[in-house]
């Protein structure tokens, strides 16, 4: 067997000692060592002292037998995993199918064949090995997932008090540790701030590196073009190369000149950005022709811009929000999100994005959800 300088610890627990010197004698030159246990009792007892790798008990023994055994064992140790191989002298499917069903492994049926034994629990620790190596380079990728989810954490602004004017507050809310979904808000020279709001296909890992990297090109390109259309076309150009084939970005670009009171946007296949007229108490819903970042290498992109009063209030989103599942496979949906707006004018900051919050998890449970929540809430 593999893994010649790796001990062994086995329990073997069988009420006949002529079984267990046959197990301990069998596995010793294996480099194995072997406790024994005459009882499932004293079994559990040896447990509280000792680690093991394997334990063969058997089924029909005094005091607590085989399958109450197994059924305390199993609940020790949780989800850790020990294999362990049920020994009995009848050849029964029912008591075979019973521990299965309780957690055993393996069987072997009395009297022992050493090569049969020797067989089965070295292809059990061959499997024990390959679960523990799993196990561990699991938690380590855990760990570094962690540590890649405090870095989106900290790249991801959730502090938007930098820009006084016009208020901003937002939400992010991946479904796993990290995603895809980005946004972002810009001081821009002359008096103009700038808004991007971004969702790359897919999610984990490859997504959020696509995701960092765009949001990097956002912030080191942004304060030199005062056109929306020209910086999509400029971020398209430099991302594509680095994309996998089933990669792309939509994104909705904004600047807001804060001296002539003019939003201009570009949209890249995003969804729309809704814009609340505080004049009209109407919900407008902004949009423009253009692909996703990443489909082509001469992608045409169209700009549009409107007046902005004081009171309206713009809304950025991704479809993690309107594609929404809710009873009967229905969407939470633009619709939805418009009337949620108009309804509430009077909300502002952290409290708007609560009560939405509130709005969206009773139309869907939050483990129900199935992509990334991002929202930037705009106020001027």
């Amino acid at each position: 067997m593999e893994y010649p300088d790796k001990k062994w610890n086995i329990l073997a627990i069988d009420d006949s000692k002529l079984n267990r010197a046959i197990i301990k004698n069998t596995l010793l030159p294996l480099n194995m060592k072997v406790d024994e246990a005459s009882d499932g009792a004293k079994g559990l007892k040896a447990l509280d002292n000792n680690n093991y790798d394997l334990i063969l008990v058997d089924i029909i023994m005094p005091n607590l037998d085989g399958f109450e055994f197994l059924s305390r064992f199993k609940k020790r140790i949780g989800n850790s995993f020990i294999p362990t191989i049920l020994m009995t002298g009848l050849d029964d499917l029912n008591s075979k199918i019973e521990g299965l069903q309780i957690g055993a492994d393996d069987y072997l049926l009395k009297p022992l064949n050493e090569k049969e034994l020797v067989a089965r629990v070295q292809s059990l620790l061959r499997l024990k090995t390959a679960h523990d190596e799993l196990y561990e380079k699991n938690k380590n990728y855990r760990k570094e997932l962690f540590a890649a989810k405090k870095i989106q954490e900290y790249i991801i602004p959730s502090d938007f008090s930098r820009i006084p004017y016009p208020r901003i507050s937002g939400r992010y809310l991946p479904i796993e540790d990290i995603g895809g979904d980005f946004f972002d808000c810009y001081s821009l020279p002359d008096s103009r701030y700038g808004f991007i709001i971004a969702d790359v296909t897919g999610h984990g890992i490859p997504a959020a590196l696509v995701m960092t990297m765009s949001k990097l090109m956002f912030s080191e390109h942004s304060p030199y073009y005062s056109s929306t259309r020209e910086l999509l076309t400029l971020i398209n150009s430099k991302i594509m190369p680095l994309l996998l084939d089933d990669q792309y970005i939509t994104a909705f670009y904004l600047i807001y000149d804060h001296s002539r009171k003019i939003l201009t946007f570009t949209n890249a296949g995003h969804t729309h950005a809704l814009y609340y007229r505080a004049s009209s108490s109407r919900v407008l819903a902004l949009d423009t022709e253009g692909l996703f970042i990443g489909i082509t290498d001469s992608p045409l992109y169209e700009e549009k811009s409107l007046r902005v009063e004081t009171g309206d209030r713009l809304f950025l989103y991704t479809d993690g929000i309107s594609e929404l599942k809710g009873t009967g496979d229905s969407e939470f949906g633009e619709n939805r999100l418009a009337k949620f707006i108009m309804a509430h004018p009077d909300l502002h900051g952290e409290e708007f994005c609560a009560r939405l919050i509130e709005e969206t998890d009773s139309f869907s449970h939050a483990i129900d959800r199935n992509d990334d929540i991002a929202f930037l809430n705009i106020e001027f």
